[in-house]
């Protein structure tokens, strides 16, 4: 996957999965089965995992100005970007670049990115052929409270005979299955690994310190995204942040994580293995519905 723009450094902060070891089909498709018109799914499929598109989106940040030396009103800062890859690549890219806690966006930076991503999937869709709807999915265990859907075009009525092909990409999140599964470490422990993943997937530790320490729009957006998460996680990070000390800003949001994730844990499933079992963060599943009109 391509980047463009005035800073890699901010482009591989908010957007984990456009870094090259990051991207990458890891399941094949699944078809509906059949001939005729069961085939459009698989197609499409097998389309969205080897065409490339190329999109142009904004992204804004704002410093408070508190974290500014001299500044009562803080610094606002926008700039262009352009990201390249396979059509199912930036599918995943716009699911996990902002997942929501409950109906809450934990980091508010994605809109534009996946505004432009769904425009340029659907130019890539067979909808003069047949009904087509395409669902990008990211969670990282089986249920979660934490996720994020991001939809091409309409549902199928309830009484549509639907065709479905499914595809799978990396998410840009550690592969942390080793560390939950066989034996499973315990509610508590699987929680804190999950939790801790996410986190240092939405903020890697070396390039988001390089992006704190520079000027323009890579701390703000940063900053931007961690505030955001901090609200929604009800935590402080303005002093790590003012310190540039990432690994506490990390660890504060990762335990506030790991508490929700906790509780989600202990209502989903029966045991910790069962969770344990269920975590699947490092992939995004590209699922392609099709009907007939």
């Amino acid at each position: 996957m391509d980047l463009r723009g005035s800073s890699t450094t901010l482009d591989t902060v908010v957007f984990v999965l456009l870094v090259g070891a990051a991207v990458g089909t890891l399941a094949g498709i699944s078809p509906g089965g059949g001939d005729g018109p069961t085939r459009v799914p698989g197609e499409t499929a097998d389309v969205l995992a080897t065409s490339t598109a190329e999109v142009t989106f904004e992204r804004r940040g704002h410093v408070p100005g508190e974290l500014i030396a001299g500044s009562s009103d803080g610094r606002s800062v926008s700039a262009e970007r352009r990201a390249r890859g396979t059509y199912a690549e930036l599918l995943a890219a716009a699911a996990v670049a902002d997942p929501e806690l409950g109906s809450r966006p934990l980091t508010a930076s994605g809109e534009d990115f996946e505004a432009a991503v769904v425009e340029a999937a659907e130019r890539a869709l067979p909808t003069d052929a047949t009904n087509v709807q395409v669902r990008a999915v990211w969670e990282p265990y089986d249920g979660a409270a934490l996720d994020r859907t991001v939809l091409v075009g309409e549902a199928p009525p309830k009484t549509a005979d639907v065709s479905v092909a499914t595809v799978t990409v990396a998410s840009g999140f550690p592969n942390v299955t080793s560390e939950v599964r066989d034996p499973a470490p315990g509610y508590d422990a699987t929680a804190d690994i999950v939790a801790r993943a996410v986190v240092t997937g939405l903020f890697p530790v070396n390039r988001t310190r390089d992006a704190l320490a520079s000027e323009g729009p890579d701390r703000a957006v940063v900053v931007s995204r961690y505030l955001q998460a901090a609200a929604v996680l009800d935590v402080a990070v303005a002093d790590p942040l003012a310190r540039g000390d990432v690994d506490a800003a990390n660890d504060r949001l990762a335990a506030a994580l790991a508490r929700h994730v906790e509780a989600d844990m202990v209502e989903r499933f029966d045991s910790p293995t069962a969770a344990g079992r269920a975590v699947s963060l490092h992939r995004v599943r590209i699922v392609v519905r099709t009907w007939s009109p």
